[in-house]
C-alpha cells in the first residue's frame, strides 16, 4: 500500500513540473497580440493564475514556513518573480500587463489555501481564505464579461455599434465620447462624438466590432458634419489576414468620404471591399478593423457619427 501512495505522489509531481515546463515558455511565446480579440486574450491571462498555483503546490513552501510568515513570503517571491517576467516580456516586446501581477498572487494564494485546508484556522485565516476564493472568482468574472460583451456584439448585427454604450472606449481607439447631439436625424437617440485633431492621422477605429460580414451586401454609415465648410475623410477597413502580413495600403480597403454640411449618409459595397486586396479577396468572415480618419488638417474640429451598419 505504501509503494502504491508513494507512486501516485510521484506521478502528481511529475505532472506538475510537466505542466510548469509546458506553461513557462507561454510567458515568452505565443498567446494573444494586438491583433486578437480581447475575449482570446482574457481567457490567456488565466494561465498566470495556474502557473503560479502550479508551481506553488510543487515547491510546498508550507513545509518550511508557517503562519504569517508563509504568506509574507510567498507573496514577496511571487511579486519578484511576477516583477521580472514583466520586465523580461518587455523587453521583447510584448505588452507589460501589471494586472498579471495580481493573478499571479491569486494564483500562489490558492496553492496556500489547498494546501492547508485540512488544517484547523482561526478566523483570520479564514477572512483570508475567503478573501481569496473572491479574488478568484473576479477574474474568472471578468473573463465571462468579456465572453457575454463579445456575443452581445455578434448578436447586435446588422448594428456593427450600440451608440448607447457609456464607455466607448472598450470598442473605439481614438478620442470619441457618447453623444446625444444630432442623433435626432436618424431617428436615434446616441450619436458617436469623434474628435479630429492636426496630426498626421487622427480618427476613431472600431476594433472590437462582429468580424462575420458574409452575409451582407452593403454598409451603411451617416456622418454629421457640425460646421460650415466641408470636411474629407477616409474610410478603412480591413480583416485579420491584413494585419498579419505587413498592413500594406494595397492590401485593404480605403475610400474618401467628403463630409458636406449637416447630415451625410453613404453606401458603401461589401463586394467593392471584399474585392479590394490588390492580390485576394478580403476574408469578408473576418473583418479586423474600420477606421474613420482625417489627414494633416489646419484646424481641429469634430464629426458625429449616427448610423453604422451592415444590409
Amino acid at each position: 500500500m505504501g509503494f502504491k501512495n508513494d507512486s501516485t505522489h510521484w506521478g502528481a509531481k511529475v505532472i506538475h513540473v510537466s505542466l510548469i515546463f509546458a506553461l513557462f515558455p507561454l510567458f515568452f511565446i505565443g498567446g494573444p497580440d494586438w491583433a486578437d480579440g480581447l475575449f482570446y486574450e482574457a481567457v490567456w491571462n488565466l494561465g498566470h493564475i495556474l502557473f503560479f498555483f502550479l508551481i506553488t503546490l510543487l515547491l510546498q513552501p508550507q513545509r518550511k514556513l508557517g503562519g504569517w510568515r508563509l504568506v509574507t513570503v510567498t507573496t514577496v517571491v511571487v511579486l519578484v518573480s511576477g516583477g521580472l517576467i514583466e520586465l523580461v516580456q518587455g523587453r521583447i516586446g510584448r505588452d507589460v500587463d501589471w494586472h498579471d501581477m495580481l493573478r499571479n498572487l491569486v494564483g500562489a494564494w490558492l496553492a496556500l489555501v489547498c494546501l492547508s485546508w485540512s488544517e484547523k484556522k482561526p478566523l483570520a485565516v479564514w477572512l483570508a481564505r475567503i478573501g481569496v476564493a473572491i479574488l478568484l472568482l473576479w477574474e474568472l468574472w471578468l473573463v465571462v464579461a468579456i465572453g457575454h460583451q463579445q456575443w452581445q456584439i455578434t448578436r447586435q448585427v446588422p448594428q456593427l455599434y450600440n451608440f448607447a454604450t457609456t464607455n466607448a472606449q472598450i470598442f473605439w481607439d481614438g478620442n470619441v465620447q457618447r453623444s446625444t447631439r444630432f442623433a435626432d436625424s436618424v431617428d436615434g437617440q446616441y450619436s458617436l462624438k469623434v474628435n479630429l485633431g492636426t496630426e498626421k492621422y487622427s480618427g476613431a477605429s472600431l476594433n472590437n466590432l462582429a468580424s462575420d460580414w458574409s452575409n451582407y451586401q452593403n454598409l451603411a454609415l451617416t456622418l454629421f458634419n457640425p460646421e460650415q465648410t466641408p470636411l474629407t475623410l477616409v474610410l478603412r477597413i480591413n480583416d485579420h489576414t491584413h494585419e498579419r502580413s505587413g498592413n500594406a495600403y494595397e492590401d485593404r480597403f480605403n475610400t474618401r468620404l467628403v463630409i458636406a454640411p449637416g447630415v451625410n449618409r453613404f453606401t458603401v459595397s461589401l463586394a467593392d471591399v471584399q474585392q479590394a486586396p490588390a492580390t485576394r479577396l478580403m476574408d469578408m468572415t473576418d473583418i479586423r478593423r474600420l477606421i474613420i480618419f482625417a489627414s494633416n488638417q489646419a484646424t481641429a474640429t469634430t464629426v458625429y457619427l449616427l448610423e453604422l451598419s451592415l444590409y
